[in-house]
């Protein structure tokens, strides 16, 4: 019993540390076993006309299930907005009742892309124009002709795509010429991506996938601790087969705009639907695709379209200026990149080699 009294305070201490490891344990175990709950439950569809993927990490399937159908609705009423297809939306309404010279009312938040858009177009030297649509409406790529316009129809329609042309006001847009049209094929999913990473938030899942076509909204976390690791479509491979993997954690928007999308072949020719607003034509400049990366989801869709009619050198400096990440891939199979994903982004796929020089200059 005296050797017990005189060394309590030992043994005090080393029950304490005991009590303290069991705590630590527990804790971890109790945080393992919290992580274990978040499932994931993936959801398909097709909307705004085309695929639409929902992999949501949630601890309860009837949430994931609640924020899958929220989305699916957004995502409904932004095409009833914004989609020249539908005759009903405002922006087809727009299109077709607007008065020259006169200024066309339209939402705030329609105002909003345009302005945005107006101001990319600006930056690129037109590169970037929203209102495209009477060039892409005479190719109809997109609805399956097969057919190269003739070069007068091409020229004629081209002064119809002059972003100079328009205005847009504080409450709405002012066309300076007849037959003129805006369009959000360029911006439209990466403004779907902004509102469903809205839609995570406010439901505070705890990560998500959420793929609109070629646009990606990543969110949160998968509730594990790990990196996402996100694949970039092979330009040349079926649709499923995959060029590399980026690397990162919390939330990113990811674009692609790439020539394999929509396209047709004439003779060893291939016109696609990424057009050029200062030729008329199908973007040429040895591109196959442009990945965009970014906070912002409508940056990212811009952008991947800006920069894969810049062509590589302007596109690769207008990313960087832009402060925004990107993978640009050649016909010849390079891969560029910008500086800082250089060592979060990894080629899969044969054939492709990545080139690691900082300036593109003397490649």
């Amino acid at each position: 019993m005296r050797l017990i009294i005189k060394h309590r305070h030992i043994i005090t201490a080393v029950i304490v540390i005991l009590l303290l490891g069991v705590l630590v344990y527990l804790g971890t175990r109790l945080q393992n076993l919290k992580k274990e709950d978040v499932a994931a439950d993936t959801f398909a569809g097709t909307a705004m006309g085309t695929a639409v993927k929902k992999t949501i990490y949630s601890d309860s399937p009837a949430k994931s299930e609640e924020v899958s159908k929220e989305i699916d609705t957004c995502l409904e009423e932004l095409e009833n907005q914004i989609s020249v297809r539908i005759s009903s939306s405002e922006v087809a309404l727009c299109n077709r009742n607007y008065a020259v010279d006169g200024v066309y009312e339209l939402s705030e938040r329609l105002i909003g892309y345009l302005k945005q858009e107006m101001d990319i177009c600006k930056e690129t030297n037109g590169a970037f124009s929203p209102c495209i649509r009477p060039l892409a409406d005479l190719w109809g790529i997109e609805d399956g002709k097969t057919e190269v316009p003739d070069d007068t129809m091409i020229r004629d329609t081209l002064e119809k795509t002059d972003a100079s042309k328009i205005e847009i006001t504080d409450n709405g847009i002012i066309f300076h010429k007849e037959n003129m049209a805006i369009d959000f094929g360029a911006s439209g999913k990466g403004i779907a991506c902004d509102q469903i990473t809205e839609i995570l938030r406010k439901n505070g899942v705890e990560g998500a996938v959420v793929s609109v076509g070629g646009s990606i909204a990543v969110y949160g976390s998968k509730g594990n601790g790990k990196d996402w690791h996100i694949g970039i479509r092979d330009p040349r491979g079926d649709e499923d087969e995959v060029l590399g993997i980026v690397d990162f954690t919390g939330s990113k928007m990811i674009a692609t705009s790439g020539d394999y999308e929509k396209y047709f072949e004439s003779g060893v020719k291939r016109y696609h639907h990424i057009l050029d607003p200062a030729t008329g034509y199908p973007a040429d400049n040895d591109l196959m695709s442009v990945t965009v990366i970014s906070a912002n989801g409508f940056l990212s869709d811009a952008l991947s379209t800006a920069c894969f009619v810049m062509g590589l050198e302007k596109g690769m400096d207008y990313a960087e200026e832009k402060g925004v990440d990107a993978v640009f891939v050649t016909k010849d199979k390079k891969v560029y990149v910008t500086k800082k994903l250089k060592k979060s982004f990894h080629i899969k796929a044969d054939g492709y080699n990545l080139v690691k020089k900082n300036k593109l200059s003397g490649k």
